[in-house]
């Protein structure tokens, strides 16, 4: 499990630095006018987030698969939650920036759950979780 772990981080903080760099060009350049000075804290978030996530979901998938299908889909209702509460807060705070932080916001969203998805599902159709 340790090796897949590591590897997970390994590729989730290289997409992380992908989203940060690219959106930095973006942002800095092209769509000025759009920056927001939390971009930064969302990947933050998004990377730590997911770390915990898989590695919790790794340790239950060695057990029950039972058990597993309903701890993913618990960590799955937290992480809307989170993600909805947070959006919510953010844009009642900020409204002027609010349409650009929803859109960078989805498009993290999107990016880490395709990714963890694809990498979940190729972990446990391999078998070897260790």
């Amino acid at each position: 499990m340790e090796k897949k772990y590591k590897s997970y981080i390994l590729r989730l903080g290289l997409i992380s630095v992908f989203l940060l760099f690219g959106s930095i060009a973006l942002f800095l350049t092209v769509l000025k006018p759009w920056f927001n000075y939390i971009f930064p804290f969302v990947i933050l978030y998004f990377f730590l987030f997911n770390s915990i996530q898989h590695f919790k979901l790794l340790r239950l998938s060695k057990g029950d698969p039972r058990v597993f299908h309903t701890n993913y889909m618990a960590w799955f209702g937290i992480k809307l939650f989170l993600n909805l509460s947070f959006v919510i807060v953010y844009v009642l705070l900020n409204r002027a920036q609010a349409l650009s932080f929803v859109l960078f916001f989805a498009f993290c969203y999107v990016v880490y759950t395709t990714f963890e998805v694809i990498v979940l599902s190729k972990t446990l159709r391999s078998g070897n979780i260790k």
